[in-house]
């Protein structure tokens, strides 16, 4: 019995490694989040307290109130106590038209919104939205939290 030595190929090490399928497992990974997650464009958040502020004269500003109402709803009013509706797309059709006419007529030249701190976030960005709908490029709108 003659035995015959057999030649075991050893594969040479280069240092390089192929990286192909941890590359695939990645991209699969972050499509599988990507679609799976679920988005939250309405976030409801508290608003922070403001830690500085800018100084406005409210003679020359369209001053609204947001309380806290019902139901996750605002209660937006003027300084003089006009109210407006407690439901949010008459109300912010009703916030767009007195901001317009304010603009218009009392030569008013900014929105100035005071919330108080537990008025939800996406209150305050949809009434932005509003105002934002009438307002010229240059005007501003500010925002104050009272504590």
């Amino acid at each position: 019995m003659i035995r015959t030595k057999k030649s075991a190929k050893k594969k040479n090490f280069d240092g390089e490694f192929d990286i192909t399928p941890m590359i695939d497992v990645v991209l699969l990974l972050l499509i599988f989040f990507m679609v799976s997650a679920r988005m939250a464009p309405g976030a409801n958040a508290r608003l922070p307290k403001a830690k500085y502020g800018e100084l406005t004269s409210m003679h020359d500003a369209i001053v609204l109130t947001v309380k806290n109402g019902s139901n996750d709803s605002v209660e937006v009013s003027t300084p003089t106590g006009k109210r407006f509706a407690s439901e949010n797309e008459q109300q912010s059709g009703e916030i767009a038209e007195y901001v317009a006419n304010g603009l218009q007529y009392m030569e008013k030249k900014f929105v100035l919104i005071q919330a108080e701190p537990n008025v939800l976030t996406s209150q305050i960005v949809r009434i932005q939205n509003a105002i934002g709908s009438v307002l010229d490029p240059e005007q501003k709108i500010l925002v104050a939290v009272e504590h």
